[in-house]
């Protein structure tokens, strides 16, 4: 019969009294009979306030005992069922690798191959599924159902959640959120009890506790725009000083209007930018073509050092390209909002010198190494440097074009493209870009007629192959 625990103010008393080490068993080893898989039984527990510390050292005791629960390779072929924080192993396994199908949480837990052992451990509860496999051969399904000793309802866990963030009870909400990570972390309010503790972690300074929380969000949660913002203030300020964006945030997302402003903003308030965040900032700028972002980002190429890129962005900005040091040394503050200016700037021809024919092969050759490389803003600088010269304008325009297609700005990648009169070698490349424009703008037909002449012009070059397999789509 389940046991039901009525926890009282001197149970409590005398449990935090005693030398928890004391009361750890020796190691415990449980061998599962060969007959069949068992179900294991769970206690019944009536959680409240003054029973959460106490059922949270019970479960950190329990799993400090390294009890281990052996099954047998004949039965892996079931679910195994283990209790929370025991390790359960299978010896003599043929196999020697494990593929994760699914678990209940993202990580913090063992579940591995080795040698001819299988190994599995965690403290969160649910169902771990997983293939294992000898080399490249599949050799079975291994499902394991992770069970704490001790069952107790999840309305009473959320409520002393809610109680103690309402209270503002930072060591009672730590350990109910706890508690309910553990018992249950599928539960789709585990996002708002993370941002329960990092608020009251917050409020109380507790940096640890913030970062712990900020990357158990990042790791187990797709977080909307507001909610990224919001980490990423915690961040600046707690780390006021030695900031630096975490890539998590510089993952560009053109539809992230308010998430991208702040990140500029971050970026200007430290008055620094590393390699990432300015690569950011060109995508940004690529968007917006706001002046006070061109400003910013020629103030931070000229401060690293960088003229080119520095008096290029300046000049956007229509800023003198002669920018005196003191100028480099601090920041003009940007407007509250980015307002899309009318003209294409990166375009503005009256922005380049007239350059001499080897540096325009240079200009070019660099540009094209930089597409390449997928630096599209970079490449755009070096095309647009080498424009006024003997260079071949089929050719600086086909790269121009295909730099502005691979940033997904299809109506300056076609601009680009129309002015191409001999396409030579890559005319089956520029007609596969012309399909795919067309089909992106919805004419069909132009679409197929481009695709088919990609295919037709080389069937068996990459761009040919490309076409045929986009046509099947259409």
């Amino acid at each position: 019969m389940k046991k039901i625990f009525l926890i009282s103010t001197t149970a409590l008393i005398l449990f935090s009294c005693t030398n928890l080490q004391t009361q750890l068993p020796t190691q415990n080893k449980v061998v599962v009979p060969s007959v069949k898989n068992p179900s294991l039984q769970q206690d019944n527990f009536f959680l409240n306030e003054s029973g959460v510390a106490y059922l949270y050292d019970l479960i950190q005791r329990d799993s400090s005992t390294n009890a281990i629960r052996e099954y047998t390779p004949t039965q892996m072929m079931s679910p195994m069922e283990v209790y929370a924080g025991e390790t359960l192993i299978i010896n003599n396994i043929n196999a020697d690798r494990v593929k994760l199908i699914s678990s209940p949480i993202k990580n913090d837990f063992t579940f591995n191959i080795s040698g001819n052992s299988l190994n599995f451990n965690s403290l969160y509860q649910g169902e771990y599924i997983a293939e294992i496999y000898k080399g490249f051969t599949y050799v079975g399904t291994v499902k394991i159902k992770n069970k704490l000793k001790y069952n107790f309802t999840e309305k009473d866990n959320y409520d002393i959640i809610l109680n103690s963030y309402n209270n503002k009870n930072l060591d009672l909400l730590v350990k109910s959120a706890q508690l309910y990570l553990i018992a249950f972390p599928t539960n789709s309010k585990q996002k708002d009890v993370a941002f329960m503790v990092l608020d009251l972690g917050s409020a109380n300074e507790n940096q640890l506790l913030i970062n712990k929380e900020i990357r158990y969000l990042k790791e187990n949660f797709s977080l909307n725009e507001e909610e990224k913002i919001k980490l990423l203030a915690l961040e600046e300020k707690t780390n006021s000083g030695s900031f630096i964006i975490n890539n998590y945030y510089l993952d560009y997302n053109r539809s992230n209007l308010k998430l991208n402003t702040e990140i500029m903003r971050a970026i200007e308030r430290k008055n620094s930018a590393t390699i990432d965040e300015l690569q950011f900032l060109e995508k940004f700028y690529s968007d917006s073509q706001s002046p006070e972002l061109a400003l910013l980002i020629g103030k931070l190429y000229t401060q690293q050092g960088d003229k080119d890129k520095g008096n290029y962005y300046l000049s956007l900005a229509g800023t003198s390209s002669n920018l005196s040091s003191s100028m480099s040394d601090s920041f003009t503050s940007t407007s509250e909002s980015m307002i899309p200016i009318a003209n294409d700037l990166s375009e503005d021809n009256s922005i380049n010198n007239i350059v001499s024919p080897s540096d325009s092969s240079k200009n070019l050759a660099n540009g094209i190494d930089a597409l390449n490389r997928k630096s599209y803003n970079e490449a755009l600088i070096f095309f647009n440097k080498a424009e006024n010269s003997s260079t071949d304008a089929s050719e600086l325009n086909f790269y121009r074009g295909k730099t502005y297609f691979s940033m997904n700005n299809f109506d300056k990648a076609l601009s680009n493209f129309d002015k191409i009169s001999n396409p030579g070698e890559n005319t089956s490349e520029l007609y596969y870009y012309l399909g795919v424009i067309y089909h992106k703008k919805g004419d069909i037909e132009k679409a197929k007629d481009y695709l088919r002449k990609s295919r037709e012009n080389n069937p068996s070059s990459t761009w040919g192959r490309k076409s045929s397999i986009y046509l099947l789509k259409l």
